[in-house]
């Protein structure tokens, strides 16, 4: 078995290193936005388009149901592909509040091509787009990321606003603590990308409530060496939702969604 892991390891390996960054980010570009499976009402979704380093990102807002809801998240993607492919989660998310959701740079319809600092300079447009333009207090919003998405949210959490609360789904520690845990070789630091994607350092800077979720059998981003790191860093108040069977992605589905939505909603309760 560790012969065949390791096997498996070197030819991502090599696939990998052909581009530094091709570890990190599984951009897929397209004509158009499918939205699939969708079910809420057109009516309440608006795409969106703002600048960011010269490059035109784009990305939908969709606004809550009931319009007296002030709760607005800011919902920051991982690295497969596009808006499209995480569709599922802002259609539960839209349950709880506005959501605006975006492609970063290289993604989807969205122009450039990614990096570490484009991911971050995408996230503070996007962000500057939303107080702008939908203008929510900083004590109604919330921003959410998932896996590579937590470079960002942990970010503008750290840097740039004080949000009601910051989630972070299946966040990794830094590039090399994911790449070390993935790929189960000791390779250098930077060997498969120019960032050092530090969310471990960068988490010590936020003055929000935290909730981190992780999947017990993430063997992708193992929470022993990603999830628990950036716990620990964390100053309080924060709070620890590991999701037993679940693994990288699938924590709603384990969970079911009501369940999911009903310990999100039970944490803002709290704030």
């Amino acid at each position: 078995m560790r012969w065949s892991v390791l096997f498996l390891s070197a030819v991502l390996l090599l696939l990998c290193a052909c581009e530094l960054d091709g570890f990190l980010f599984n951009a897929k570009q397209i004509d158009r936005y499918t939205l699939p499976n969708n079910t809420i009402p057109d009516s309440l979704i608006h795409p969106v388009t703002f600048t960011s380093g010269g490059h035109r990102l784009h990305g939908f807002y969709v606004h809550a149901s009931d319009p007296q809801n002030r709760l607005t998240l800011l919902y920051c993607h991982g690295n497969k592909h596009n808006i499209d492919h995480y569709w599922d989660r802002v259609m539960l998310l839209h349950k709880l509040g506005h959501v605006l959701v975006f492609d970063y740079r290289g993604f989807g319809l969205s122009e450039g091509e990614p990096s570490e600092s484009g991911l971050l300079r995408d996230g503070e447009a996007a962000l500057r787009w939303l107080l702008e333009q939908i203008g929510p207090a900083p004590d109604s919003l919330l921003l959410y990321g998932f896996s590579l998405g937590n470079v960002v949210s942990i970010h503008l959490a750290a840097e740039v606003i004080r949000p009601l609360g910051l989630i972070a789904e299946a966040p990794f520690a830094s590039a090399n603590s994911l790449t070390q845990g993935s790929l189960a070789m000791d390779l250098p630091p930077g060997w498969l990308t120019d960032g050092e994607f530090d969310n471990a350092g960068a988490i010590k800077k936020i003055s929000t409530p935290l909730l981190l979720i992780h999947g017990e059998d993430d063997d992708f981003v193992r929470y022993r060496d990603n999830g628990r790191v950036l716990f620990n860093n964390a100053p309080a108040p924060k709070t620890l939702l590991l999701v037993p069977d679940a693994g990288h992605s699938d924590i709603p589905n384990v969970l079911g969604g009501a369940l999911y939505l009903e310990k999100l909603k039970a944490w803002i309760r709290s704030l």
